[in-house]
């Protein structure tokens, strides 16, 4: 048995660096100290998995729990618990007296997106669960909340299942006139220009940035145009990159236990808010040489992937080009090394005779649990106007104004307290056959259903193998709800039929489907009604397409039922293809997937030539083609 003396001296080799990595045994333990060993065993591991120790009652209620307490502490705060949607308590009055702004994504960012609610940033902030997007009927009974005559601005951060299910809310909205608008921000500088060609850079810090710019746009007055504008030029002038020393955890979950800690002297530029790996993996420095790094890698302007300022150093025209300084904790960095952090950062910039600092703004703004790390974020200032609003007075949690003196909390859900626009148009009611509309339905859903079993093989080869259950489940649903619509309008038809798909299934494939038949529902809307019904149905669906491909950089190509929608929907328009036509060209565009390269979608992530080899389909756009092939026999057996 050892000894105690021995013991110390064990834990201070293991300690040598960073004890909270320390998970292997020291090499003066021999096999046959299994008493040391065990001891030194719960040491490591206690130290090792400290960080996943976090305080919370359950993982379920935690989200929820935590905007109660939010509202206690702000009372200018309420909280729909039912949607978990922060919203200004004074929403009404705001509503009538300007455009209203809404934000939101999945929760693990705070103080980001809730702690932007009040006088002069958010109207509402919409929860998702920890790191994963709000579904788009918690947003959308946001968006109905906080609806203005004025309009309402939607900021979204630039992730798929942010863009998805915000977008599909904002054409829900629409497609009931709500007057709305979406911007996404997208100011990660660690993709570069050509991994990010398709999904697009992340959106990270410069996301409070674009709201408080914006949010005081809309305090003082301005046009929804004008609001959204202000927050596009935000956003097409900043620049993000982070750091991190580690990745965080989830609270009560093992999801992220296979992601390998990083060594005791090592960090990682570009590291994503939800653990997304980085760019750059790099020994750790001194606080002023990796400031040093980052900031030289935001100002670059040689590099063709990551330089996003235009920031060109002149030594003839001696301009002089103004900035903000931004600075993100990203939640488990001390203050005492933060605020070395941002010192370094504005003696960095003191020293560029090209770059004129005009505000410093640093607290956690965009966080990411327990991350240990920061980032930083350059805002160049195109328009005197953008430090006007950067100073305009707010009444948000991210800055407390006083302690609370009343513990208030509002449990309704916000559907059940919409307020009602006045001057609402009125519903455009376009003749439809009822018959004929039921018919088109059922054979479709009946369509889908009996070739599921192909689709799932197809995605259990080449996806993650969920499609087919995931379109037969909604055309299951399609069915059982189909007495109880109203089939004879054809725009409540198709929003009743999007309601049905949100609220049966999830996943990209079903935010598609519902993004497309809401914007086909307001298209109808806003078509006059022609004297040829083909003729009016083409021009909806035209227009839910471009809706579409404003949520999707999916295009023809890309192995994806886009190579079965778009050709479908450009044939219905051609005057030259009947219906029969348009189904045809979207089975050849189905077909023409078993050769086309996967750019998109989970097959993107296998091997080129596996996919190619494989001689098969793409499952969403093999199941796409099922339903328009069930369409086509019930208009064929109609006429």
């Amino acid at each position: 048995m050892a000894s105690k003396e021995r013991f110390p001296s064990y834990l201070e080799e293991c300690a040598i660096g960073s004890p909270t990595r320390c998970t292997t045994v020291p090499s003066r333990i021999t096999k046959k100290d299994e008493v040391t060993q065990t001891i030194l065993l719960l040491y490591t591991m206690s130290h090792t998995l400290y960080p996943k120790k976090h305080l919370l009652n359950d993982p379920n209620t935690l989200v929820t729990e935590s905007l109660q307490g939010l509202c206690y502490a702000y009372p200018h705060l309420r909280l729909d618990s039912k949607h978990n949607v922060i919203y200004c308590a004074n929403v009404d009055e705001i509503a009538k007296s300007q455009v209203t702004m809404i934000a939101g994504g999945g929760s693990g960012h705070e103080p980001a997106h809730s702690g932007s609610v009040g006088s002069g940033m958010l109207t509402a902030a919409v929860c998702g669960n920890v790191f994963a997007s709000p579904s788009s009927s918690q947003v959308l009974a946001a968006i109905e909340r906080v609806q203005s005559p004025h309009g309402t601005l939607v900021i979204v951060k630039n992730y798929t299942g942010d863009c998805l299910n915000f977008g599909l809310a904002v054409e829900r909205a629409k497609a009931k006139r709500i007057k709305v608008t979406m911007i996404i921000v997208d100011d990660d500088v660690s993709i570069g220009r050509t991994k990010g060609s398709k999904v697009g850079r992340r959106g990270l810090a410069a996301t409070t940035l674009v709201i408080k710019l914006a949010g005081a746009m809309a305090a003082t007055g301005a046009r929804l145009e004008e609001v959204s504008q202000m927050g596009s030029m935000c956003i097409k002038n900043a620049a993000t990159l982070g750091v991190a020393l580690d990745h965080c955890h989830v609270p009560g979950s093992s999801a992220d236990s296979h992601l390998a800690s990083l060594g005791p002297n090592e960090i990682e530029l570009g590291m994503g808010i939800h653990n997304e790996p980085g760019f750059l993996k790099t020994p750790l420095t001194s606080t002023k040489a990796l400031v040093a790094t980052m900031m030289d890698i935001l100002i670059d302007q040689d590099d063709p992937e990551r330089s996003y300022l235009d920031l060109p150093f002149n030594k003839a025209d001696h301009q002089s080009h103004k900035i903000v300084l931004f600075v993100n904790n990203l939640g488990g960095t001390s203050m005492l090394e933060f605020n070395g952090a941002v010192k370094e950062a504005v003696d960095y910039i003191l020293t560029k005779s090209h770059l004129s600092l005009e505000r410093v703004l640093a607290a956690p703004f965009v966080t990411s649990l327990n991350m240990p790390g920061f980032s930083l974020t350059l805002l160049k200032i195109v328009d005197p106007k953008m430090l006007e609003l950067l100073d305009y007075p707010v009444k948000v949690a991210g800055w407390p104004l006083a302690p609370a003196h009343e513990f208030v909390t509002t449990k309704e859900s916000l559907s059940s307290v919409q307020p009602s626009l006045t001057n609402k148009p009125a519903t455009l009611q376009i003749p439809q056959n009822p018959e004929v509309i039921k018919a088109v339905i059922e054979s479709a859903a009946h369509a889908v259903i009996e070739v599921e079993p192909e689709i799932t093989s197809l995605d259990t080869i080449l996806g993650d193998g969920d499609c087919g259950h995931t379109l037969k489940a909604a055309a299951t649903a399609i069915l059982k709800i189909l007495p109880s619509l109203d089939l004879s309008s054809a725009s409540d038809t198709i929003i009743g039929l999007a309601d049905t798909i949100e609220r049966t299934v999830g996943g990209t494939s079903s935010a598609i489907y519902c993004i497309f038949l809401n914007a086909l529902a307001a298209g109808l809307q806003q078509s006059p009604v022609p004297k040829d019904n083909r003729v009016l149905w083409a021009t909806a669906a035209r227009h839910a397409l471009l809706i579409l491909q404003q949520y999707t950089m999916a295009r023809v190509g890309d192995r994806t039922l886009m190579d079965v929608l778009t050709p479908f929907v450009n044939a219905l328009g051609s005057k030259e293809m009947s219906v029969d036509d348009a189904v045809k060209a979207g089975l050849k565009g189905a077909e023409s997937t078993r050769r086309l390269t996967a750019k998109m979608g989970r097959a993107s992530y296998l091997a080129t030539e596996d996919v190619l080899t494989s001689g098969l389909p793409d499952a969403g756009a093999w199941g796409l083609a099922a339903i328009l092939k069930g369409l086509g026999q019930a208009i064929d057996s109609q006429s």
